[in-house]
């Protein structure tokens, strides 16, 4: 039975015929935990101790030695700072490593609406780059940055992060729970 036929037999006998096709697009599109790596990391403001262009420079020397150890997937939560900058980072080396893939994690579809001119420029474009794009609610609701925080984690093995190591916040949350679950944690934050 070749996929159209079992995607027809399926939704035969299936009462959730979108249920279906959600389970079959997700099977195509699975990526491998053990070849994944989520960045978290700070806003522009707690970004102080170096410069954007530095950072991204860090981000990309980490992405290039992570892609040599065969980590193909990486996942973004398209915040703006650290999350948009190592984005930028894959985008940019996709001309370099034609099987690199970028995930952006949205927590909600219009979330790039808060942002600033520049950054919501940035986001579009990285958006039209992304090789997927998981978009977990339509419209905003209390927890969702954290559950796109936990999105993250559920699917990577390594956490490439820039923290500054103060108690408080969603970089914070996140590197809290990839240690929890015993993920590899790489901050850039020196």
């Amino acid at each position: 039975m070749g996929l159209p036929d079992c995607h027809a037999f399926l939704c035969y006998h299936s009462r959730d015929y979108h249920l279906v096709i959600n389970i079959l697009i997700h099977t195509v599109m699975t990526m491998d935990i053990t070849k994944s790596v989520a960045f978290t990391g700070h806003r522009p403001e707690r970004i102080h101790q170096v410069g954007m262009l530095h950072l991204y420079l860090d981000i990309v020397s980490q992405v290039r030695r992570l892609y040599g150890l065969g980590y193909r997937y990486f996942l973004s939560g398209m915040a703006e700072g650290f999350d948009l900058l190592a984005a930028q980072a894959v985008a940019d080396l996709k001309a370099e490593y034609m099987d690199i893939r970028l995930i952006a994690v949205v927590p909600f579809r219009h979330q790039s609406n808060r942002y600033r001119p520049e950054n919501k420029s940035l986001y579009d474009r990285i958006m039209k780059t992304a090789d997927k794009a998981v978009i977990l609610r339509e419209d905003y609701r209390k927890g969702c940055f954290h559950h796109r925080n936990d999105y993250l984690i559920d699917n990577s093995e390594i956490v490439l992060a820039y923290w500054d190591k103060q108690p408080y916040g969603g970089t914070y949350y996140t590197i809290g729970k990839a240690q929890m679950i015993n993920r590899i944690i790489i901050n850039l934050y020196k």
